[in-house]
């Protein structure tokens, strides 16, 4: 009963530290929903680490030997608490994805490594000491996984700051490591282990299902972590959706290990045929459907591809005697498939191919399990099926990625995200249009000629950011934090000096090649490269405040919110940086969240006068556009305070700060 409690423990603060940390760190890299696919690598990692390390002690010490080393890394361990990021400071040149790497190794590294390593060496321990079925103390371990993350967004976020979910966690890890010294005190007191029976060759031979492990659970993290990239890119990475679909890939392990009846072959390879196809509709048109919609979509895909992965997994385990080995073939192939999506994708697909390619590797590795097994006769018609399938499969996708990117001039990737240039005829006018995920960036014009270079889209004349800049004095100085195709800087004028913060450096680049409104603008136009809230401090350190007239915000990853641009230490940083009647320009257009009562509720908090302003689209092509203006003086907003619009809601007001924030309340 003690270890069912102690693996419970340690599976529930393994995977409760994951969001906590993620959150931590979304602000340092620019809230993109690349942060939690690195983070997933950094936890893949270390699991497997803490997975080898178990294996070669379970190898080479006998059990007493294995529990003293155990026992005394966990208490060593002990010494990195309270849990909270590294301060400690990264080379600015390193990518972004060995910084995030390195802080998550600094501040939580020890203490996840043996957390990783405590459930197969208790399962181990278990093994030898009562005839029990081991394989259910794991699927009690998911459970506790399970119930981590699902917490996570309902009872620990809504209710407790970021520091004080640190320190709950500290507690906990305090008190599983005085329980854990209990288990040990009493396992060698009882001294009642049994040394395994199994011959030597049979406990320490390779298994030739290595490979099969390896793939299946490969497979598993790159649907995992490709559905989590899809779900997030219009939507912020928040934690209700990382963990959502982290929560079913652990449910898919609970029932398949918990009971082979779960998982019954026929019926799961029917249920992610369908679901397959459904999968590649949502990976093109995703976008185009509600909130609710793609998040029921998304996890049925999910569900039933890792119920195969997974399935598939318990009907191949091998004898106990082989337990380790199976679970450090499964942490390499989850480590190996992360690092694929973290690391190798971005280099080698310009869109998120790897979650269509994902869905056509289940199949194959459906049939290879098939084909593996001394059933194969037995089996013979559900290969035959899923092979069909899979041929289907593949048609469907090169049709339907040809007509999806007809229309692209260009398409880039990188850590930040997706980025396309398309052009498109619509209403006899050729438009170029510059999409960051799914969502345009910006538009022009570039036929007929004449109409090149006018502002389109959420910054056509008509709305508050461009009355904002045409009311302002010749020579005033701008801030703009997001850059996208920098429609903006077509409102220069001459001896004004317009500053854009862009934190990937691959939307500068195409906003200069591809787009004319940055090299025809009239304005001194700078580009500073970074998190706009990050390189703002900076400078506001170096001595340089107060010196904006206006500030834009305007830094929006598709639909995506980076909270930690929108918190109450953000707003009063902006107002550090504007001069005394200097105005704040927010851009809160969005099809998911509704950020007017965080608008009023920063407002009040700061003893700001706040104005809505929704610019309703006039063409069917065009957007309705929502602004907010906040300033202390209503005086510079005089010009064109009369075109302000009601407020659309009265909902209660909230605010965020950095140590808190909840975004299922804007939801």
């Amino acid at each position: 009963m003690l270890a069912t409690i102690v693996i419970f423990i340690s599976a529930f603060l393994l995977f409760q530290v994951q969001p906590l940390l993620a959150k931590s760190l979304l602000p340092v890299f620019g809230g993109g929903a690349q942060v939690w696919t690195t983070c997933l690598l950094f936890f893949q990692t270390f699991l497997l680490a803490g997975y080898c390390y178990a294996h070669l002690l379970v190898k080479f010490l006998d059990i007493k030997k294995q529990q003293i080393v155990h026992l005394s890394l966990l208490l060593i361990s002990l010494l990195a608490l309270p849990l909270g990021l590294s301060d400690s400071d990264i080379k600015e040149q390193a990518s972004p994805e060995f910084a995030l790497l390195l802080k998550l190794a600094l501040s939580v590294g020890l203490p996840y490594f043996v957390l990783a390593a405590t459930s197969p060496l208790l399962q181990s321990w278990q093994s030898q000491s009562l005839n029990s079925k081991v394989y259910k103390l794991y699927s009690y371990s998911n459970i506790g996984s399970f119930l981590a993350l699902l917490s996570y967004p309902f009872v620990f976020e809504p209710w407790l700051t970021l520091s004080a979910q640190s320190w709950a966690w500290s507690l906990v890890y305090g008190v599983f490591v005085l329980l854990f010294a209990g288990f040990i005190g009493l396992a060698l007191k009882q001294n009642n282990y049994t040394q395994a029976v199994q011959s030597d060759e049979i406990a320490t031979s390779l298994d030739k299902r290595l490979p099969l492990w390896l793939l299946l659970s490969a497979c598993g993290v790159i649907i995992l972590t490709a559905t989590t990239s899809a779900m997030t890119q219009n939507v912020s990475p928040i934690p209700f959706l990382w963990l959502l679909p982290l929560s079913l890939y652990l449910l898919t392990f609970i029932l398949c290990f918990h009971s082979a009846k779960v998982y019954q072959r026929w019926f799961w390879l029917a249920v992610f045929a369908f679901s397959s196809f459904i999968g590649l509709m949502l990976f093109f048109i995703g976008s185009q459907l509600d909130l609710l919609s793609q998040i029921v979509l998304y996890s049925t895909v999910l569900f039933s591809a890792c119920m195969i992965c997974h399935g598939e997994l318990e009907k191949t385990k091998p004898h106990q005697s082989k337990l380790t080995q199976f679970y450090l073939m499964m942490s390499l192939g989850g480590a190996l498939g992360t690092a694929a999506i973290t690391f190798i994708a971005p280099e080698i697909f310009t869109l998120f191919y790897e979650y269509p390619l994902a869905l056509g590797l289940v199949l194959a590795l459906f049939i290879y399990s098939l084909i593996s097994t001394e059933q194969f006769a037995k089996n013979r018609n559900m290969v035959l099926v899923a092979g069909g399938v899979l041929v289907l499969l593949a048609p469907t996708f090169i049709w339907l990625n040809s007509q999806f990117t007809n229309h692209d001039t260009l398409r880039l990737r990188n850590f930040y995200g997706l980025l396309s240039v398309k052009e498109v005829s619509i209403n006899g006018q050729m438009e170029r249009r510059l999409i960051d995920g799914t969502t345009s960036h910006g538009t022009e014009i570039i036929e007929p000629t004449y109409l090149q270079g006018q502002p389109q889209s959420y910054y056509r004349f008509e709305t508050a950011v461009a009355q904002l800049l045409n009311s302002q004095f010749n020579g005033a100085q701008v801030g703009f934090i997001g850059l996208g195709a920098g429609t903006l800087a077509a409102y220069g004028k001459h001896r004004d000096n317009y500053t854009f913060y862009e934190l990937n450096p691959n939307v500068v680049a195409t906003a200069q090649s591809h787009f004319s409104y940055l090299n025809n603008s009239k304005a001194q136009v700078e580009y500073v490269v970074g998190d706009g809230r990050v390189q703002l401090q900076k400078q506001k350190e170096q001595g340089q405040a107060n010196r904006f007239d206006a500030l834009v915000l305007d830094a929006f990853s598709g639909d995506a919110i980076p909270m930690h641009l929108l918190t109450l230490e953000a707003m009063q940083l902006y107002l550090s940086q504007l001069k005394e009647n200097g105005v704040l320009a927010i851009h809160i257009s969005n099809s998911h969240l509704d950020l007017t009562p965080l608008m009023r509720g920063l407002a009040d908090e700061l003893k700001l006068k706040v104005h809505f302003f929704e610019t309703k689209a006039k063409q069917a092509h065009e957007h309705n556009t929502h602004w907010v203006t906040l300033t202390f003086d209503e005086q510079a907003i005089a010009s064109f305070k009369h075109l302000q619009s009601p407020w659309p809601n009265q909902k209660p007001t909230f605010i965020w700060r950095d140590d808190y924030s909840n975004l299922l309340s804007a939801l």
